[in-house]
């Protein structure tokens, strides 16, 4: 039996690489963390001197993982998924060895149970979204960024990689690129469509006709990046509160519009198709209804009519007062 050599993992690496990135329109962060999760099978492959890649080789790693690196469940599942996605690549490229690897058989690591993600109200998040700042430029631009990651359930990186040329004003459209997964096609409605129009003419006014072909764009004229993203949001958290939730990031608002949809009975599948998610199950996370649509089901079930007639004709009562007469 042919065994898959260490050094034609290494060979083919970059190339696997490139072509998430170049090829399949893969993100640039997804594409690097796949660089590092490999790396890091490469680097565990030499220093234990094994260059013979076996399914022993890689479970060792997954031990590894676990016991002396203390990895959590879900980091290890990423890395597990990343060397699953390059053996089946080297497969399709006929590497030596790679066909007698196993990996579709390596299970995932269990993850512990986890308590509901707590959601952003509806009231939170305009509270939220009308502390920030429209009279300026910048402003103005965080309104729009964060105004669609509710509006639109989009990633921050979603978002932030969307280009001029991906709004059709005509069709009332926006195409989406997100996490590595078919691109997708999301309606505009007139609210949004507004404030993407006003955004457009601030945009132009202020920074030019400039090469740069991003929709939101630094105070320099560049694309805005994630990091600055992330510390514009928390400074308007900070300016907003108090929350009911402690730890607000902008994926809250991408989870406040799923859980906002659900509990105005979305249809799951279409709900799916517009957060981009590639399994059913990446959406069903977010059904745990909220305190007040637990005590409306209670409350709607048909028991509490039966036990209020009871109560109302006096049964309950008086079978108790039975009982204790009884006992005295």
């Amino acid at each position: 039996m042919t065994i898959l050599k260490l050094h034609h993992f290494d060979q083919y690496l970059q190339q696997y690489l490139d072509e998430r990135h170049q090829v399949f329109n893969h993100q640039l962060s997804g594409v690097e963390a796949n660089r590092r999760d490999l790396n890091l099978f490469s680097q565990f492959c030499h220093q234990t001197g094994c260059h013979d890649i076996n399914g022993d080789t890689i479970l060792t790693f997954i031990a590894w993982l676990k016991y002396d690196r203390k990895n959590n469940a879900g980091s290890i599942n990423r890395k597990i998924s990343s060397v699953r996605s390059y053996i089946k690549y080297l497969r399709f490229r006929q590497v030596d060895g790679a066909d007698h690897l196993p990996v579709e058989y390596l299970s995932r690591a269990r993850q512990p149970y986890t308590a509901p993600y707590q959601t952003l109200s509806a009231e939170e998040v305009k509270q939220l979204l009308s502390s920030i700042d429209c009279c300026s430029i910048l402003g103005y631009r965080d309104y729009l960024l964060y105004s669609l990651l509710y509006r639109l359930g989009l990633r921050i990186g979603e978002a932030l990689a969307i280009d001029l040329e991906d709004i059709d004003l005509k069709k009332l459209i926006i195409t989406i690129h997100g996490k590595g997964r078919p691109q997708r096609v999301l309606p505009l409605l007139s609210d949004v469509v507004e404030i993407i129009q006003s955004w457009l003419l601030m945009r132009t006014k202020v920074f030019g006709a400039q090469e740069q072909n991003a929709l939101f764009v630094s105070k320099k004229g560049n694309r805005l990046s994630a990091r600055t993203a992330q510390e514009n949001f928390q400074k308007i958290v900070a300016q907003a509160g108090p929350f009911s939730i402690i730890k607000i990031t902008p994926h809250s608002l991408r989870h406040a519009f799923a859980t906002h949809a659900i509990e105005g009975n979305a249809d799951l599948i279409v709900l799916k198709a517009v957060m981009g998610h590639a399994s059913i199950h990446s959406t069903q996370i977010y059904i745990h209804p909220s305190l007040e649509t637990l005590r409306k089901a209670v409350n709607d079930h048909i028991a509490a009519d039966i036990l209020s007639d009871l109560i109302e004709e006096g049964v309950v009562v008086l079978r108790m007062q039975q009982k204790w007469r009884n006992a005295a």
